[in-house]
């Protein structure tokens, strides 16, 4: 087929709008998306001659799927600003900063395992805007702490917010996925889920040993002290990413990330608490007045954490019940998740148009069981009635932003996808997958990665580059004749290599230490690291795909 340029380029103009507005004029995705929607919808009307009655169904499916998504976002963030404000999360910060003045285990701890962690169970930019103050609080630099949370906040990504990238992120392509007899949209997302472990594991286990490599690097010039402490680098990295290949391939794509923090973490404290693979010599950063004026921010190193206001084991505790109740929704020998799956709230054919849309809510993790453990925290960490409710309502002040961003985000995709089906021909999401196919061919599987990591840089956000583009990708995989399960896993994973430099990330964890102004110093350090681990994802895919296949089916 004869790939028309002039409808490619006119069916990726949304697109390239929205980048423009994010990247080149620094536009939050609450006011850039809402414009993308309508140069989409425009496109479609007048290109595509895509009826208003559609071009309303659409935005209507998109608004849908963005509430089924929201559920969970506000879920996840009530949840972590009630153990903000009870002070739960400064006795986990406390309890874990104790065990070692060296300052390679300090950022471990921190940066790699509490980051994904906190991105497990929250994601959507709060893991490195905590890991980061904790650090400055300890006494770190404020520009080594913030490169060194990005870095670390990556490997979680994919299954972050207990999965949403994966299943908020793909589902709409729900419509487009060929499945053989017998199978499920599910089973589909947890064969993608499955292969993007695997790529995470080989890459991410060795992303402690680069935070600290380059941390070295920029105290110092050199690698060397951080390379000394590969060993127990390197089992920091599997504590966390063995776990979360296992979950992955043996359980879904929603829990790999919440499960290994969960088993990563005591794990690793216990081992260097009695001296695991730690080295013998400490080591620290130059004194303070040796340090350059592009370190340090308004707000002073050292200035100390939380203190402990209750037990560690209190305060962990509405995670370890979210993670049991996680599993037992989850695992087939329960038999819950057909149950739960089948209670659905939706609109068929909406406004008479071909296109529907439906959530499950009892199978939302933000209401089962973010929302529902969330009601008995104020009663656990004796909050009163008044804070309770500054909290909720201060958390739905902090979802208003992503709703907006991520309404008009999948409107403007369910636009792409059903842009051509009220004319009988192409909708602009498979001319663009022409078009795509046309350029890389084969070599997609080296391109998918880096598309994932553009989306995430310009929207700051996995789920949202997955919206954007999970269903081009799938469309390119068919063109280029390559399985979809490995492309939409790259996107997945190119899409949390780009978080470690996305703008809106760098921005709101260089106003917590006090550096705005300094995004560029950041984007300069961690792109290297997150292109690299983009192509090595790649790569992998390219080299293994055919066994990775076999291994997960």
């Amino acid at each position: 087929m004869e790939v028309e340029w002039s409808r490619v380029v006119l069916a990726g103009l949304p697109i390239v709008i929205v980048g423009v507005l994010m990247v080149g004029l620094s536009w939050p995705a609450m006011k850039a998306m809402p414009i993308g929607w309508l140069s989409a919808a425009l496109i479609a009307g007048l290109a595509w001659g895509m009826p208003l009655r559609w071009l309303t169904a659409a935005s209507l499916g998109g608004l849908i799927n963005a509430l089924d998504i929201l559920l969970i976002v506000f879920g996840a963030l009530l949840i972590l600003q009630f153990l903000r404000v009870s002070g739960a999360i400064g006795s986990i910060g406390a309890s874990m900063t104790a065990i070692s003045r060296d300052r390679r285990v300090q950022v471990i701890l921190i940066a790699w395992l509490m980051v994904s962690f906190l991105e497990a169970a929250a994601g959507f930019g709060t893991p490195a805007a905590v890991g980061a103050p904790l650090l400055v609080g300890l006494g770190f630099p404020p520009l080594i702490a913030v490169v060194a949370t990005l870095i670390g906040d990556s490997t979680a990504v994919t299954f972050g917010a207990v999965g949403v990238p994966i299943w908020g992120g793909f589902e709409p392509i729900r419509n487009l996925v060929d499945l053989p007899n017998g199978a499920t949209f599910t089973t589909f997302l947890r064969e993608v889920g499955a292969f993007a472990g695997f790529l995470h594991f080989a890459i991410g286990t060795f992303i402690p040993l680069t935070i600290v490599m380059i941390m070295t690097r920029i105290a110092e010039g050199s690698y060397r002290k951080g390379l000394a402490i590969w060993p127990l680098a390197i089992f920091a990295g599997g504590v966390f990413t063995v776990p979360m290949l296992l979950v992955a391939t043996l359980v879904s794509y929603e829990l790999p990330a919440l499960l290994g923090a969960l088993i990563g973490l005591p794990v690793f404290i216990f081992a260097v608490s009695r001296g695991f693979l730690v080295p013998r010599e400490t080591w620290d950063f130059p004194p303070r007045k040796d340090w350059p004026e592009e370190w340090v921010g308004e707000i002073e190193a050292g200035a100390g954490v939380e203190q402990k206001r209750m037990s560690a084991g209190k305060a962990w505790l509405p995670y370890i019940v979210i993670g049991v109740l996680l599993l037992i929704t989850r695992l087939e020998y329960f038999q819950l998740t057909e149950l739960l799956q089948s209670i659905t709230v939706g609109w068929n054919n909406i406004l008479g148009t071909e296109i529907s849309q439906e959530i499950s809510p009892l199978y939302n993790p933000g209401i089962v069981p973010f929302i529902l453990i969330a009601v008995f925290l104020p009663i656990i960490y004796r909050l009163s009635r008044r804070r309770a409710q500054r909290v909720v309502r201060g958390t739905l002040k902090m979802v208003g932003p992503a709703a907006v961003a991520l309404v008009f985000a999948l409107g403007m995709v369910f636009i792409f996808m059903n842009s051509g089906d009220p004319t009988d021909q192409d909708s602009m999401l498979i001319v663009m997958a022409h078009g795509a196919a046309e350029i890389a061919g084969g070599f997609w599987y080296l391109m998918s990665p880096l598309v994932g990591a553009l989306g995430t840089f310009i929207s700051g956000s996995n789920t949202v580059s997955n919206i954007m583009f999970g269903a081009f990708q799938y469309n390119t995989a068919g063109e280029t004749g390559l399985p979809a399960v490995p492309v939409l896993a790259l996107q997945a994973v190119g899409g949390a290599a780009g978080n470690m430099i996305c703008i809106h990330n760098v921005v709101a964890v260089l106003t917590t230490v006090g550096l705005l102004g300094r995004e560029g110093a950041v984007v300069r350090k961690n792109i290297q690291v997150a292109l690299l681990y983009a192509v090595a994802a790649g790569a992998l895919a390219w080299a293994f795909s055919p066994r990775l296949l076999e291994l997960i089916q």
